[in-house]
Protein backbone atom coordinates (compact mmCIF):
# COMPACT_ATOMS: atom_id res chain seq x y z
CA UNK A 1 0.00 0.00 0.00
CA UNK A 2 1.56 3.81 -0.90
CA UNK A 3 1.55 6.16 1.10
CA UNK A 4 -0.38 9.78 0.47
CA UNK A 5 1.77 12.08 -1.04
CA UNK A 6 2.22 15.06 1.53
CA UNK A 7 1.81 18.77 0.57
CA UNK A 8 5.10 19.91 0.72
CA UNK A 9 5.23 23.10 -1.20
CA UNK A 10 8.82 23.85 -1.25
CA UNK A 11 12.30 21.31 -0.20
CA UNK A 12 12.21 20.52 3.50
CA UNK A 13 14.77 21.21 5.79
CA UNK A 14 16.19 19.83 9.42
CA UNK A 15 13.58 21.92 11.80
CA UNK A 16 10.56 20.91 9.30
CA UNK A 17 10.82 17.36 9.66
CA UNK A 18 10.92 17.81 13.72
CA UNK A 19 8.17 20.10 13.70
CA UNK A 20 6.09 17.45 11.77
CA UNK A 21 6.49 14.82 14.22
CA UNK A 22 5.91 16.72 17.39
CA UNK A 23 3.28 17.89 15.62
CA UNK A 24 1.89 14.52 15.12
CA UNK A 25 3.00 13.22 18.51
CA UNK A 26 0.32 16.04 19.71
CA UNK A 27 -2.41 15.54 17.80
CA UNK A 28 -2.90 12.32 19.62
CA UNK A 29 -4.33 14.40 22.66
CA UNK A 30 -7.47 15.17 19.81
CA UNK A 31 -8.50 18.43 21.73
CA UNK A 32 -7.31 21.71 20.76
CA UNK A 33 -6.75 22.76 24.85
CA UNK A 34 -3.82 20.13 24.84
CA UNK A 35 -2.52 20.16 21.50
CA UNK A 36 -1.42 23.81 21.77
CA UNK A 37 0.06 23.59 24.78
CA UNK A 38 2.05 20.22 24.15
CA UNK A 39 2.78 21.95 20.80
CA UNK A 40 4.28 25.11 22.37
CA UNK A 41 6.27 23.11 25.04
CA UNK A 42 8.10 20.67 22.09
CA UNK A 43 8.49 23.63 19.93
CA UNK A 44 10.65 25.40 22.33
CA UNK A 45 13.38 22.35 22.83
CA UNK A 46 13.05 22.03 18.82
CA UNK A 47 14.39 25.80 18.39
CA UNK A 48 17.37 25.54 20.41
CA UNK A 49 18.47 23.45 17.57
CA UNK A 50 17.56 25.65 14.54
CA UNK A 51 20.44 25.89 12.57
CA UNK A 52 21.09 28.16 9.53
CA UNK A 53 17.72 28.69 7.74
CA UNK A 54 17.86 27.98 3.43
CA UNK A 55 18.16 31.00 1.71
CA UNK A 56 14.95 30.30 -0.29
CA UNK A 57 13.19 30.86 3.04
CA UNK A 58 14.76 34.47 3.97
CA UNK A 59 13.62 35.90 0.28
CA UNK A 60 11.00 38.83 0.92
CA UNK A 61 8.57 40.36 -1.31
CA UNK A 62 8.71 44.44 -1.29
CA UNK A 63 4.54 44.49 -0.98
CA UNK A 64 3.51 42.08 1.98
CA UNK A 65 5.32 39.25 3.91
CA UNK A 66 5.80 35.91 2.15
CA UNK A 67 3.40 33.09 2.79
CA UNK A 68 4.74 29.75 1.85
CA UNK A 69 2.87 26.71 3.03
CA UNK A 70 5.22 23.86 4.10
CA UNK A 71 3.46 21.07 4.67
CA UNK A 72 -0.28 19.72 5.03
CA UNK A 73 -1.14 15.98 6.95
CA UNK A 74 -2.55 13.57 5.19
CA UNK A 75 -3.86 12.05 8.25
CA UNK A 76 -4.59 14.95 10.41
CA UNK A 77 -5.55 17.70 8.04
CA UNK A 78 -2.69 20.56 9.95
CA UNK A 79 -1.06 23.08 8.36
CA UNK A 80 2.46 24.05 8.27
CA UNK A 81 3.48 27.39 7.04
CA UNK A 82 6.20 29.45 7.09
CA UNK A 83 6.26 33.64 7.43
CA UNK A 84 9.13 36.04 6.02
CA UNK A 85 8.66 39.44 6.84
CA UNK A 86 10.83 42.15 5.42
CA UNK A 87 11.62 44.60 8.13
CA UNK A 88 8.50 46.72 9.07
CA UNK A 89 6.30 44.34 7.54
CA UNK A 90 2.88 43.87 9.48
CA UNK A 91 -0.11 41.87 9.46
CA UNK A 92 -3.64 43.64 9.72
CA UNK A 93 -5.85 43.03 12.70
CA UNK A 94 -7.31 39.60 11.81
CA UNK A 95 -8.47 36.15 13.46
CA UNK A 96 -7.76 32.57 12.50
CA UNK A 97 -10.87 31.44 11.16
CA UNK A 98 -11.77 29.23 14.65
CA UNK A 99 -8.93 27.13 14.21
CA UNK A 100 -6.33 26.61 17.05
CA UNK A 101 -2.82 27.92 16.05
CA UNK A 102 0.99 27.80 17.10
CA UNK A 103 3.44 30.72 16.33
CA UNK A 104 7.09 30.86 16.24
CA UNK A 105 10.07 32.93 15.49
CA UNK A 106 12.53 30.93 13.63
CA UNK A 107 14.65 34.37 12.67
CA UNK A 108 14.62 37.76 13.69
CA UNK A 109 11.64 39.86 15.87
CA UNK A 110 7.71 39.67 16.15
CA UNK A 111 6.03 41.96 17.47
CA UNK A 112 2.27 40.98 18.59
CA UNK A 113 -0.87 43.19 19.57
CA UNK A 114 -3.72 41.20 21.10
CA UNK A 115 -7.28 42.30 20.41
CA UNK A 116 -10.30 41.71 22.22
CA UNK A 117 -13.99 42.45 20.60
CA UNK A 118 -15.50 45.19 23.01
CA UNK A 119 -18.63 45.47 20.89
CA UNK A 120 -20.72 45.17 17.58
CA UNK A 121 -22.18 48.24 15.81
CA UNK A 122 -24.04 47.53 13.09
CA UNK A 123 -20.98 46.67 10.20
CA UNK A 124 -18.90 47.73 12.69
CA UNK A 125 -16.71 45.87 15.09
CA UNK A 126 -15.50 48.08 18.81
CA UNK A 127 -11.60 46.53 19.36
CA UNK A 128 -9.30 47.00 22.05
CA UNK A 129 -5.78 46.33 22.61
CA UNK A 130 -5.59 43.28 24.83
CA UNK A 131 -1.43 42.33 25.67
CA UNK A 132 1.26 43.37 23.53
CA UNK A 133 3.79 40.44 23.09
CA UNK A 134 7.21 41.26 21.89
CA UNK A 135 8.48 38.14 20.54
CA UNK A 136 12.53 37.08 19.89
CA UNK A 137 13.72 34.43 17.97
CA UNK A 138 12.90 31.57 19.78
CA UNK A 139 9.83 32.53 21.18
CA UNK A 140 6.47 30.35 20.88
CA UNK A 141 2.74 31.22 21.73
CA UNK A 142 -0.57 28.99 21.50
CA UNK A 143 -3.66 30.52 20.15
CA UNK A 144 -7.08 29.12 20.96
CA UNK A 145 -10.52 30.60 19.34
CA UNK A 146 -11.63 32.88 20.65
CA UNK A 147 -8.38 34.30 21.76
CA UNK A 148 -6.99 34.81 18.26
CA UNK A 149 -7.08 37.76 16.86
CA UNK A 150 -4.43 39.82 16.93
CA UNK A 151 -2.09 41.88 14.83
CA UNK A 152 1.89 40.85 13.67
CA UNK A 153 4.68 43.00 12.40
CA UNK A 154 8.59 42.88 12.09
CA UNK A 155 9.61 44.24 15.05
CA UNK A 156 13.74 44.41 13.82
CA UNK A 157 15.28 47.33 12.74
CA UNK A 158 17.14 45.62 10.26
CA UNK A 159 16.65 42.16 9.74
CA UNK A 160 14.25 40.38 8.10
CA UNK A 161 11.94 37.96 10.30
CA UNK A 162 10.61 34.32 9.60
CA UNK A 163 7.88 32.66 11.64
CA UNK A 164 6.39 28.91 11.84
CA UNK A 165 2.45 28.36 12.02
CA UNK A 166 0.77 25.24 12.93
CA UNK A 167 -2.74 25.41 12.24
CA UNK A 168 -5.68 23.18 13.11
CA UNK A 169 -7.21 22.92 9.79
CA UNK A 170 -5.73 24.48 6.63
CA UNK A 171 -6.20 28.20 6.88
CA UNK A 172 -6.74 30.01 3.84
CA UNK A 173 -9.27 32.52 4.57
CA UNK A 174 -9.55 34.53 7.78
CA UNK A 175 -11.45 37.94 8.99
CA UNK A 176 -9.28 40.59 8.41
CA UNK A 177 -10.63 43.86 10.93
CA UNK A 178 -9.46 47.14 8.87
CA UNK A 179 -9.56 50.44 11.03
CA UNK A 180 -12.17 53.46 10.76
CA UNK A 181 -12.25 55.53 13.25
CA UNK A 182 -11.38 55.56 16.86
CA UNK A 183 -11.53 51.83 18.06
CA UNK A 184 -13.65 50.91 15.25
CA UNK A 185 -12.83 48.30 12.57
CA UNK A 186 -14.44 47.00 9.52
CA UNK A 187 -15.05 43.01 9.57
CA UNK A 188 -14.38 41.42 5.78
CA UNK A 189 -13.58 37.91 4.59
CA UNK A 190 -10.27 37.85 2.80
CA UNK A 191 -8.63 34.80 1.15
CA UNK A 192 -4.73 34.29 2.20
CA UNK A 193 -2.15 33.43 -1.02
CA UNK A 194 0.82 31.42 -0.48
CA UNK A 195 3.46 31.07 -2.68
Amino acid sequence: MTQPALAVRRESFPLLDDVIVLTDIAMASNRPERIVPALVAALQGALANIGTLPSWLLATDADAPVRRELYRSPQFGYQIVAITWATGQGSSVHDHADTWGVEAVLRGQLEVLDYRIADRQGALTELHPADHRPLPAGSVIGLLPPHDLHSCRNAGARATAVTLHIYGTRLDRVTRYTHVEEALYRAEQVRLVSV
